[in-house]
């Protein structure tokens, strides 16, 4: 495998070139597709050694070039709209534009999942490892579950409050970076096995004294950004493997990463949230030599973070794991399952008869959908917790009070019992009789009959003695007993 280790600023590359504005400088095009190819070679007979299921090679990348445009390689199909063929290049387009915010990052183009690379350089070893790791996000996404932590991703909002300036946190995750470098050069597995066990040790004992969310946040950012930059390593000891002054500089940049293990806290300049980039992999990488590749699947089935994986495959909760077993046989694991699936069943089917009584009610019933604001969802400004029961994972009863809000903006409140369901964006609720419910819009009286529809409506507003709803604005119509309502922005 050759490729060039020139590192070539896109931007001077760009202002050089002598062409259209509508295609790529061919240069840049020409280096990016050695890149690309590199990728799909790379991806298709390693992508799923790195992780089950991981193929790069089928996942179309947008290199984002902001002062010039986007070239999307490895489309199947016709382009998306605003982008142009490359010349000689059938699953290639261009579309020119400015994105001087770009990030890297996996995205969407016309409603499928691409990675999306901003190009500062065309070097080969920096680019390649950089798709790997934005195809495996587009990777994580599409394995996204409910309840599972594997593609959840985590609350970057922590990052604002997170104890940078707590001493004894810092001091342990500093000694997390050390004890996780010293692993990675150790020679031996029993002492790689004595290491990622202290490891543990501390992990633990930091956690404990974070925070909850914290903590959280911490195993969540390893198993999103973590894994990520997991595969980005991998990449870069692939490109290693090839003895050539590609390989050297992959080796001098995987050594870059043990110096920063080292000295996990020191980079002062940069978000903590890098520091998840570099234990993330350091522990993914000890994983594979204490337990070799079924530790993937593994911590997928058992719903587990990284470091609890390595406590399990390091031997840290033997005691634990073996008292557990003794109980699952003592107590009839099997029976117990059976009990707690037959109970979910009668639980859902009460909740899912109890929605229906109240939506069976006699009266007026409301329906606002959220489809149009901008987050096509309702946030709870207000609601009753022992009050609230899950009918299924997305829809939740409010069996008494609760105020669903959302940009637009749109506000509500219901004193009657009603059903949320996040999926689809609704909440219903029967609010009383005909005579009892009111419209108006910029404080004018509206009449809706049946069949009747009312559009951009501004300043509505729906009154009832235990509903209402405002909206700055609103589509409204009406279907036998039911009435719709769309809340709209202001726009």
């Amino acid at each position: 495998m050759r490729l060039s280790t020139t590192a070539v600023v896109v931007t001077a590359s760009i202002t050089a070139a002598a062409t259209a504005r509508s295609q790529p400088p061919d240069s840049v095009a020409r280096e990016l597709g050695r890149v690309a190819a590199t990728v799909t070679s790379l991806g298709a007979k390693y992508g799923e050694q790195i992780w089950p299921g991981f193929r790069p090679d089928t996942i179309p990348v947008a290199f984002v070039l902001p002062d010039r445009g986007t070239l999307l390689v490895g489309w199947r199909g016709a382009l998306p709209s605003g982008f142009v063929p490359l010349a000689g290049h059938a699953t290639s387009g261009w579309r020119e534009e400015r994105a001087l915010s770009a990030a890297s990052t996996g995205t969407e183009i016309s409603g499928r999942r691409v990675a999306q690379v901003v190009v500062s350089t065309l070097d080969a070893v920096a680019l390649v490892p950089l798709v790997f790791h934005e195809a495996f996000h587009v990777f994580e996404t599409a394995s996204r579950r409910s309840g599972r932590k594997f593609g959840a991703g985590e609350n970057a909002m922590l990052v604002s409050s997170y104890p940078v300036f707590d001493a004894d946190n810092e001091t342990l995750f500093a000694l997390e970076g050390r004890i996780l470098a010293a692993a990675m050069n150790a020679t031996s597995i029993s002492r790689k096995r004595e290491l990622a066990r202290q490891f543990v040790g501390v992990r633990r004992s930091r956690h404990r004294a974070l925070p909850s969310e914290m903590a959280a946040f911490d195993a969540a950012s390893e198993m999103n950004e973590g894994l990520a930059e997991y595969a980005l390593v991998r990449a870069l000891m692939l490109l290693r493997a090839s003895g050539d002054p590609v390989g050297r500089e992959a080796n001098r940049r995987l050594q870059e990463r043990l110096a920063a293990l080292e000295n996990l806290t020191g980079a002062t300049n940069l978000s903590l949230r890098l520091r998840f980039y570099q234990t993330g992999p350091a522990i993914a990488l000890l994983l594979d030599e204490l337990a070799g590749p079924r530790w993937k699947l593994r911590l997928i089935a058992e719903n587990m973070t990284l470091h609890d994986m390595l406590a399990s495959v390091t031997g840290v909760d033997a005691i634990a794991d073996s008292a557990r077993v003794r109980a699952e046989r003592t107590f009839d694991l099997g029976r117990a399952r059976s009990e707690a699936q037959q109970g979910i069943a009668r639980l859902q089917a009460q909740r899912r008869a109890q929605v229906d009584s109240i939506l069976g009610m006699p009266g007026i019933r409301l329906v606002v959908l959220s489809d149009s604001l901008p987050t096509r969802n309702f946030n709870f400004c207000g609601f009753d917790p022992q009050n609230t029961l899950q009918v299924t994972p997305t829809v939740q009863l409010q069996t008494r009070w609760w105020r669903p809000c959302s940009g637009g903006p749109t506000y509500a409140e219901f004193n009657v019992p009603s059903v949320y369901d996040s999926d689809a964006g609704t909440l219903s609720a029967v609010i009383g009789a005909e005579s009892d419910v009111a419209l108006t819009s910029d404080g004018q009286v509206v009449t809706l009959r049946d069949g009747g529809r009312l559009v951009n409506l501004t300043k509505f507003k729906l009154s009832a003695p235990k509903a209402s709803v405002d909206a700055v604005r609103a589509d409204v119509w009406r279907e036998g007993k039911t009435i719709f309502v769309r809340a709209k922005t202001a726009g």
